[in-house]
């Protein structure tokens, strides 16, 4: 038999330990509905949110600040440009350093104008800094360029045949003295306009050389090495001498520049393919902003009569405007390289003409010296007005993007000219 109190007791112990059994399932089951109890030996880790992938950023190196800004509106936030050439300095006379270089080596693309206008010596620092020549991309080519005026082009040809003369010489092919024949023959009907330091055109140059051959002055192997330099063949100092037969200035035709920001657009897409509809959605909106501004200048301009629009410029760079808009370019003070000079005598001849058709401006280069243009309009009478044409204004200015720099100069030719 049980003894009451004792029975009570055990009864208590028993609900106890029931009500504990009780209490460790229930915290049991609200720890398996959060993490799985480990098995002996076993750790746990806290479970880790899913990463976020980041953004692809594509280092994009371009020749000017004007491509640097197409690329700026069409790549946006994903795309890291840098210009080799700084706002505010002259394509052509740009000499780049070494951190340039690295720039050129570590990207994914590198933009350039193309049709000449970056000089040889540049052309030949992205071709040896790039780690794959691919990522060069010259954006002339998804253009139709138009040609320069005629007189460039006899120059080039005449450079061209320079050029074969002296290659046939140095492969023994002819002599240095039947080479120098050629050239003379070359050379005959064209007028020659000066001499020394006044002989700035490649004809003027050769017809020095072939004068210093004929009074004994230098041997005609003296002669093709001089005639060398002309052609670019020679020393690394004659290696440019401007633009080829097209004219690398199409930035100055907003519709031409349409195509180009879609190539653009196609070749960010085509190394970033995430992005590539963000990427031709911007060059859509960006391309409406150059039809309105093609309509827009074609309005402006509508407001210069037909027989003042003539454009009288530092060096040859508004053939695409003209073509474009109804002007005549009726002259050029340093023709389509901002590097050589014209003669005395071709400065004269210029000066009568502004003064036989009346141009009312000249219309100088913010990144080109204005020496000789302020000169020729002291000399004829005009007023010398200052455009914006291989590079842009500082960031935040009127002209520090391209659309704003387009509208900067109409607004200033025509106000020139009406």
């Amino acid at each position: 038999m049980m003894i009451p109190g004792i029975s009570r007791h055990i009864s208590g112990l028993w609900t106890t330990a029931l009500l504990a059994f009780a209490l460790v399932l229930g915290l049991a089951a609200c720890s398996n509905d959060a993490t799985p109890t480990p098995t002996p030996g076993q750790t746990t880790t806290a479970p880790q949110p899913t990463p976020t992938a980041e953004p692809t950023i594509l280092s994009v190196v371009t020749t000017t600040s004007i491509v640097a800004d197409w690329v700026d509106n069409i790549g946006g936030d994903n795309v890291e440009v840098f210009s080799l050439v700084p706002r505010g300095v002259d394509p052509h006379g740009f000499q780049p350093g070494a951190r340039d270089v690295a720039r050129v080596a570590d990207a994914d693309i590198v933009l350039t104008v193309g049709l000449g206008l970056e000089e040889s010596w540049l052309r030949e620092l992205l071709q040896n800094a790039a780690r794959d020549p691919a990522t060069i991309i010259e954006l002339a080519d998804s253009i139709e360029p138009i040609e320069f005026g005629e007189t460039h082009i006899e120059d080039v040809e005449f450079l061209e045949e320079l050029s074969h003369v002296v290659h046939e010489v140095e492969e023994g092919e002819i002599s240095a003295e039947e080479g120098l024949e050629e050239i003379a023959e070359m050379l005959e009907g064209v007028e020659h306009h000066g001499e020394g330091e006044e002989a700035e055109e490649p004809t003027d140059m050769a017809h020095e050389i072939l004068s210093q051959f004929e009074s004994g002055q230098i041997d005609a192997e003296e002669a093709i090495e001089e005639i060398e330099h002309i052609t670019g063949e020679g020393e690394e100092e004659h290696e440019s001498h401007g633009h080829g037969v097209h004219d690398p200035h199409f930035w100055f035709d907003p519709l031409r520049v349409k195509l180009v920001v879609n190539d653009i657009a196609a070749r960010l897409s085509a190394l970033d393919s995430q992005m590539s509809d963000a990427y031709s959605a911007k060059a859509s909106a960006y391309g409406a902003q150059l039809d309105e501004l093609h309509t827009w200048t074609a309005e402006k301009v509508a407001m210069v009569p037909e027989e003042r629009r003539l454009l009288v410029t530092s060096h040859d760079s508004l053939g695409y405007f003209a073509e474009l808009y109804g002007f005549s370019v009726v002259g050029v003070v340093l023709g389509t390289t901002t590097e050589a000079e014209p003669s005395a005598e071709q400065m004269v001849e210029l000066t009568h003409e502004v003064e036989e058709l009346g141009v009312p401006a000249i219309f100088g280069e913010t990144t080109v010296s204005e020496r000789l243009a302020n000169a020729l309009a002291a000399e004829s009478g005009a007023r010398l007005v200052r455009l914006y044409s291989g590079s842009l204004d500082s960031q935040g200015t009127d002209a520090g993007t391209y659309i704003g720099m387009v509208r900067t100069n109409v607004e200033r030719i025509v106000e020139a000219l009406s």
